[in-house]
Order: structure tokens, then C-alpha cells, then sequence
């Protein structure tokens, strides 16, 4: 019978056994014979099926968000970046598609305690303003208008990417990359810096 050994063995178990079964199917017992333990010890260390999944989606959230952060902080191009992020955000959703809304619309969870909120609160934060870095980046080369609003545009942004979460699974021609290049496309005209778009009047219809 295996030890457990540290809690990134649990976590990892987990994420493979809702990966092949679905979190609904998937039982306790599925992630302790991963494992390669008895039931009992995994509840030792976890107090619920609710709690692994929380520490599966949050460790895969996290990774998204620092490689996010070092994208944005490097030398490439505003607009390789964003067609970069706009590609990382495509696979996060594809691969965790059940998972993934519920980070980017930070809906209420009850399952959550109060110091949980808030960790994921910030978390979410910081996603957004690696985004942001990324626009302001594009604005001060000259490459993004100055008339965005770069909260409002994040968060369109985002809603855009994470919309495939409620499609159908991807077919010929809908593969993550294939689904990117189009959405850079789509919003790249959009903020693209250039003559007069009209934001100055709608803003003050």
C-alpha cells in the first residue's frame, strides 16, 4: 500500500480522476485507489470530495494567472501578447471546460468559507490586471486606443474567451488556437489606436 507523501501527490490524483470521470461521478474512493490507499487516509488529509476539487481547480487557476503575470511583464509586442493570452485562456477553458466560469465571473459559491472567498478574490484580481498591464502596454507604444476603458475592456475580454465553457465540446475547426486567432481578430480592430471610433459620443448618449 502507498504513503501519501505531500499533498501535491493528493491533488494531482484528484485532478486525473475528475479529468476521466467528471467531478459528479467520481467518488472518494476512485481518487484513494489512484492513490494507491485506503479510503481513511485520504479523508486524514482531506475533509471532503467539495475540498479536493477546490484545491484541483484552485492549484490549476493559479498556473494559468503566474503565466499570465510573465507574459505580461516580458519584451514581446502588445499585440503578440494579447493574441498569447487570448491562446492561454482558449486551452485553460478547454481543458477544465466545467471549472473554468466559475473564476472568471467569481459567482457565489457556498461551499466557500470567508477566507476562501477572498483568496480567490484576489487571485482574480490579479488575472485581471495582467490583463490590464497588457492593454496599458498597447496604449503607451501607440498600438491600443487611448479611449478604452481597461476595466470594461478586460472584462469583455474575458466574457468572450470564457463563452466556449457553454458550447458543445470543440469540432473540426473550433480547436482552442483556431478559436483565439479568431477572437484577436474580432477585438484587435476594436482597440487597434487609430481615428475616431465614436467612443467619445457614445459616452455621452
Amino acid at each position: 500500500m502507498t504513503k501519501i507523501r505531500s499533498r501535491q501527490q493528493i491533488v494531482d490524483a484528484a485532478a486525473k480522476v475528475f479529468a476521466d470521470k467528471g467531478y459528479d461521478n467520481a467518488r472518494i474512493e476512485d481518487i484513494a485507489k489512484e492513490l494507491g490507499v485506503l479510503q481513511g487516509s485520504l479523508y486524514y488529509h482531506v475533509s471532503s470530495k467539495a475540498a479536493l476539487l477546490r484545491l484541483v481547480t484552485r492549484q490549476q487557476f493559479t498556473e494559468v494567472v503566474v503565466k499570465l503575470e510573465k507574459l505580461a511583464a516580458g519584451r514581446e509586442a502588445p499585440r503578440e501578447k494579447l493574441k498569447k493570452a487570448i491562446r492561454a485562456q482558449q486551452r485553460y477553458v478547454d481543458r477544465h471546460r466545467t471549472a473554468s466560469p466559475r473564476w472568471f465571473t467569481d459567482a457565489h459559491d457556498p461551499r466557500r468559507t470567508e477566507i476562501e472567498a477572498e483568496e480567490d478574490a484576489r487571485l482574480l484580481s490579479r488575472y485581471r490586471e495582467a490583463w490590464k498591464s497588457i492593454l496599458k502596454d498597447g496604449v503607451a507604444a501607440g498600438e491600443i486606443s487611448p479611449a478604452i476603458d481597461p476595466t470594461i475592456t478586460v472584462l469583455t475580454l474575458l466574457g468572450m474567451c470564457i463563452a466556449p465553457a457553454a458550447w458543445p465540446p470543440p469540432g473540426p475547426g473550433r480547436s482552442p488556437g483556431t478559436l483565439a486567432a479568431l477572437q484577436l481578430e474580432m477585438v484587435w480592430s476594436g482597440l487597434a489606436a487609430g481615428p475616431a471610433t465614436g467612443l467619445d459620443e457614445a459616452a455621452g448618449t
